[in-house]
């Protein structure tokens, strides 16, 4: 039973992945998720300036901490509109798709 669900995410890490090569071209910077505007009771939040790194999309090589606080963030945050009201950017909307390839049944 474990090793379907050690199967399972890392599935859902790989389509992430998969994912996100549409992003850009590999020259396209790429990092942590910057919560730096987190605060007990946002109103709004700030454009992602880096698309998700390997800590991130790496499989089974991604660093668990690293997913469990995006995915806490964008359960939290991730429908608040952005504080300059400006659309999503291209890498907003990767963090995105991250999110949601690892949150679909």
């Amino acid at each position: 039973m474990a090793s379907r669900a050690r199967t399972r995410w890392a599935t859902l890490f790989v389509l992430g992945a998969l994912a996100l090569t549409d992003c850009g071209s590999s020259a396209t910077r790429t990092g942590a998720l910057d919560t730096t505007s987190d605060s007990k009771k946002p109103t709004c939040r700030t454009h992602q300036s880096v698309l998700p790194s390997q800590d991130y999309t790496g499989g089974s090589d991604a660093k668990t901490l690293a997913v469990l606080a995006m995915m806490k963030y964008y359960t939290a945050k991730g429908t608040l509109p952005f504080c300059d009201t400006k659309p999503a950017t291209a890498q907003d909307i990767a963090w995105a798709k991250l999110y949601t390839n690892l949150t679909k049944p």
